[in-house]
């Protein structure tokens, strides 16, 4: 019975994360997957070269993503779910890793501790505070980089049967893999020495295995700087004219995980940062202690004790460091852009995380090793933690899925959007507008536009053409409020319905005299009690739209706007009455 609790407490967080990808997953590429379309179409013409890997992207040399990406996307004909799917799957990974490095803790003594712990770590890893992360599919590579350096630790630390050179060589694979996945995989190779160092053996070849570790992580930052000519530089004498935005920026890092608002966050963040140094100078003191009483005969002979210790900590200092150094990395190249960036952008959260993964096992170490599971008060500290943490991540939960949950029906336009690209104009609006359904697909409308016309061509998606155009219905599809003709700047408004499939589309289409297209969109989310009243259904409670639309959009000469819905059943723009 015990034993299934436990099973259900562990599976409580994976199935949650998988009902709310599923929830809210929208198939549409977003953002940075468009940069990719030329990649596909060279690999579908069969003339891809390893440039085209090699190739910067964004700064970054993502080599290994974009071949898993790739065989994702021509497996599925770019259906994003699949991407999605894996960075579930390399986030249990993860765990499955991060549950065998702490098993290598004595359990028999305060299990019920070892197991919150995991628990924990388990809530944390699939936390939906990473919403942005798991909804988007290019993503996958902060996931897969998080897996490489756990990996990189689990081969130098648990794997004891494999002679130490194997070890370093699987690590350093590891590390390499992640270099070349983000730049912080960089970094890795560094978080990873004091992992390194602590192989068994004596002075001569710990200091033989660190210098080989510093010569692999010098050949591949020579490496990944070959042709390096980053799009976008950061002036780093620049940051440090401005010390306190940048230390804003690095705690508000840490702490977004925990709390995203303004100063708190920050706050929050010297907690976490102060309590890993903490940690960190507890446990270095001991290891290096150890390692300078034992290593004074040159010869491998740790005691059960310290050996254990050694390993127990180790784990979790490297990961909570890799954890800190990608954070700064990160702010290097961010905190211009203020704290608030930090706060608000979930992805960093995915990084963020393995700090307080690093703390939740180094704190029920700590009361281990210090033998205080008979005085109370630590083990309530402990507990009153977990609870407190556990409480953080529901509240934390909860917004997301509102965050998400609102923003659902911009990403079901875009979806929609993207269907009838044939019929959007290069108008002001699509490009420029923030209520541009184009410009939730990439703020590069261009990008989006060219890569559609290479999915089309590939055949991965086929998209709207000869669609007709339905003036006169019998059925109501909605009304367009107030017709406004001619104004230099306009607000339409209006209301919007399928009514054979009992629901409302996500977007109205704003087309100007007779042209068979549209220069501006409009979402369909605006409360609408009284649509629902009168048609006798809760499913139209958000069934109206309005949208401002400027000059710049319009004809010079008074011109009549019309609105219209596309009904995918009958591949037909309905117009709405009263245009």
């Amino acid at each position: 019975m015990k034993n299934f609790i436990l099973f259900t407490l562990y599976l409580i967080p994976v199935v949650l994360l998988i009902g709310f990808v599923a929830t809210f997953s929208v198939n549409v590429p977003i953002d940075d997957e468009w940069r990719l379309a030329s990649l596909f179409e060279k690999i579908g013409q069969g003339n891809v070269t390893f440039n085209d890997l090699w190739a910067l992207h964004s700064n970054h040399r993502i080599v290994f993503p974009k071949i898993i990406i790739a065989l994702l996307v021509f497996a599925s004909q770019l259906n994003i779910n699949y991407q999605l799917c894996l960075s579930i799957g390399l986030a249990g990974i993860t765990f499955i890793a991060l549950y065998k490095l702490s098993s290598m803790q004595v359990k028999n003594v305060g299990e019920d501790l070892w197991h919150l712990a995991n628990i924990l770590t388990c809530i944390l890893i699939f936390s939906l505070v990473q919403h942005e992360n798991w909804l988007w599919g290019f993503q996958l590579a902060w996931f897969f980089v998080n897996l490489c350096f756990v990996a990189a630790v689990y081969a130098l630390i648990s794997t004891h049967k494999l002679l130490p050179n194997l070890r370093i060589f699987m690590a350093a694979v590891f590390c390499f893999i992640a270099s070349f996945s983000l730049a912080q995989g960089l970094l890795s190779w560094l978080a990873a020495i004091p992992a390194v160092v602590a192989l068994e053996g004596n002075r001569a070849q710990k200091r033989k295995r660190a210098i080989v570790w510093l010569l692999l992580l010098v050949g591949t930052c020579a490496i990944y700087a070959i042709d390096y000519h980053p799009g976008r530089k950061t002036s780093i004498i620049s940051l440090l004219s401005k010390p306190l935005v940048a230390i804003d920026y690095f705690l508000s890092l840490l702490g977004s995980p925990i709390v995203r608002l303004p100063g708190i966050s920050a706050f929050v963040g010297l907690v976490i940062f102060a309590s890993f140094g903490f940690f960190v100078w507890y446990f270095g003191k001991k290891i290096l202690s150890t390692n300078l009483r034992l290593g004074g005969d040159g010869q491998d002979a740790h005691p059960t004790t310290d050996l254990g210790l050694l390993h127990q900590a180790l784990p979790w200092l490297s990961i909570g460091w890799f954890s800190v150094l990608s954070s700064l990395f990160i702010t290097v190249g961010r905190a211009e852009f203020g704290a608030i960036q930090a706060i608000e952008s979930s992805r960093y959260t995915t990084n963020s995380i393995l700090l307080l993964i690093a703390l939740v096992q180094l704190g029920q170490l700590f009361i281990r090793e210090k033998q205080c599971l008979s005085i109370w008060p630590y083990k309530f500290i402990y507990r009153g933690f977990a609870g407190l943490l556990i409480g953080i991540i529901i509240v934390n939960s909860q917004q997301a899925i509102a965050q998400t949950s609102s923003a659902l029906v911009y990403k079901q336009g875009a979806q929609d959007c993207l269907q009838l690209i044939n019929y959007l104009e290069p108008s002001d609006f699509f490009n420029n507008s923030p209520e541009s359904c184009l410009r939730v697909l990439s703020k590069k409308t261009w990008l989006v536009r060219k890569g559609a016309a290479i999915i089309d061509k590939i055949g991965w998606r086929k998209f709207s053409k000869n669609v007709e155009f339905i003036p006169n219905t019998k059925k109501v599809y909605g009304y367009l409020d107030k017709p406004p003709t001619g104004d230099k700047f306009l607000k339409a408004a209006g209301w919007a319905v399928w009514p054979d499939n009992r629901k409302q589309p996500n977007i109205v289409l704003l087309s100007v005299g007779d042209k068979q297209s549209f220069f501006a969109n409009a979402y369909v989310n605006l409360d609408s009690p009284d649509i629902a009243k009168t048609l006798k259904s809760q499913l139209y409670n958000n069934a109206r739209w309005a949208v401002d639309v400027s000059g710049g959009d319009l004809p010079i000469a008074p011109t009549e706007i019309k609105a219209w819905v596309y009904n995918p059943v009958d591949n037909q723009f309905v117009q709405l009455r009263g245009g």
